[in-house]
């Protein structure tokens, strides 16, 4: 789209979005009158693993979350790293295709102690800070009125799109330096409540495997030295398995507080599940299933459909057998099956209770844990990329058996702790939005 195009839209969404800023408390500027440079787009380097902070990483769109912020974790980096894609404090990178179009992150150096560069799907701007402050622009990229705008420019053709031409035609307003830094502060206090109520969750989940360990009477075991060379006794090797490493450092669920029970004498392990002639059910793809054991955006489906998937009720535990979805933790227990029926990922696991003295519950929280997906991964087998878990592991796993009262206990005690997290994540949410909402009055006046 050329300059001309942008200028004098008429479109239902760019007249909502001049009806909205007819009330803006300060004069208007475009961004391109904003600027001390021009727009620069980011590098097509293909992403490759980061394996250490000393490497440069990577920032694609898919790395900024819903509020502009750097996602946790090493992120990936490139085979070759263009000095001119570098980051400079105060850069602001805006998406300009696909789903997140519109989205933005204000880079700070003081946050990193590595270099970070950035993709070609994202634009970068320099703003002339005498004009405008760079957090201001982020934090008017946050609101509402913004998202009205977005929705406006972006061409659809194919997909989602904004070139660096239109986001030059951003209208902003502009208060006096001094009002921009209070609306900044105002913000950047919300987002600290943010953090800090976020880190209250973390603490909170990181706390489960703990608790259910100890609970449990599981001892971790020490970290193992490691050893060039090892041997184990001909008796030791188990179900064909010669590969060093998963003999190096025996990890197991063996507990002294309870009796110890074979998985499958109490456990249906990926149960036939037979479904009526075109019968309207749940479709459960991987991503359906998220890495807190929830499914979430569930699709209708017709059970004429299921050949060739995994089949699962309502109430079996889920569980995702293949890397890296089983140590993220890809797992859940099904609910709110249409008609109490699903189908889903081949690469899932399906346990069904079949004895009165297991919980799904508990299993569920037992095979959360960190400690239990490094045992599993210990067993992996298939080629690199695409290993998995195999049924016989299951088969043949011993499992702390505690009375049904002490299963209860625990999954209960983790409920609770699940709940106080997510209330902690929600609070966190209502103070950005409740700041979103203050800010966009004094901006617009209103």
């Amino acid at each position: 789209m050329q300059k001309g195009e942008i200028e004098g839209r008429v479109d239902p969404d760019m007249i909502l979005y001049k009806q909205q800023i007819l009330g803006f408390s300060f004069s208007i500027k475009l961004l391109k009158q904003l600027l001390k440079a021009k727009p620069q787009y980011g590098s097509n380097q293909a992403g490759i693993d980061r394996t250490s902070v000393e490497q440069a990483r990577y920032i694609r769109i898919t790395d900024i979350d819903e509020y502009g912020l750097l996602k946790n974790g090493l992120g990936v980096t490139a085979e070759f790293v263009e000095e001119r894609y570098l980051l400079n404090n105060n850069d602001i990178l805006f998406a300009r295709s696909g789903a997140t179009v519109g989205k933005s992150y204000l880079h700070k150096i003081s946050l990193f102690d590595y270099k970070c560069f950035y993709a070609g799907y994202m634009i970068r701007f320099l703003v002339n800070e005498n004009l405008l402050l760079p957090e201001f622009l982020f934090c008017y990229t946050q609101l509402e009125v913004y998202k009205i705008w977005t929705k406006a420019i972006q061409r659809v053709a194919g997909q989602p799109n904004i070139n660096a031409e239109e986001y030059k035609s951003l209208p902003i307003p502009v208060p006096p330096l001094e009002i921009q830094a209070q609306i900044v502060a105002k913000f950047e206090a919300a987002y600290a409540q943010k953090r800090a109520k976020e880190a209250e969750a973390k603490t909170l989940l990181a706390g489960i495997d703990e608790y259910l360990l100890n609970a449990l009477g599981i001892r971790l075991p020490e970290p193992a030295e490691k050893k060039k060379f090892f041997y184990v006794r001909a008796s030791q090797v188990s179900g064909g398995r010669l590969d060093a490493p998963f003999y190096s450092h025996k990890l197991s669920l063996e507990t002294l507080k309870f009796d110890m029970v074979r998985l499958s004498d109490h456990v249906l392990i990926n149960p036939k599940t037979s479904f009526p002639v075109n019968l309207k059910v749940s479709f459960v793809p991987m991503e359906a299933v998220n890495r807190n054991g929830y499914m979430e955006t569930l699709q209708d489906e017709t059970s004429n459909n299921s050949k060739g998937y995994t089949s699962f009720k309502e109430k079996d535990l889920i569980w995702a057998k293949i890397t890296p979805c089983m140590e993220n933790g890809k797992s859940a227990i099904a609910q709110n099956l249409l008609n109490g029926l699903g189908f889903g990922s081949t690469e899932f696991h399906v346990f069904r209770v079949n004895s009165p003295k297991i919980l799904i519950d508990y299993l569920f929280e037992l095979f959360r844990t960190k400690h239990f997906r490094e045992i599993a991964r210990k067993q992996f087998g298939g080629s690199s990329g695409h290993q998995r878990v195999p049924p016989s592991f299951f088969k043949n796993l011993l499992i702390p058996f505690p009375p049904l009262a002490v299963q209860t206990e625990i999954a209960e005690h983790i409920r609770m702790i699940r709940a106080q997290a997510k209330q902690l994540k929600q609070e966190a949410k209502e103070i950005i939005e409740r700041a979103k909402q203050e800010v966009e009055a004094m901006i617009l006046g209103s």
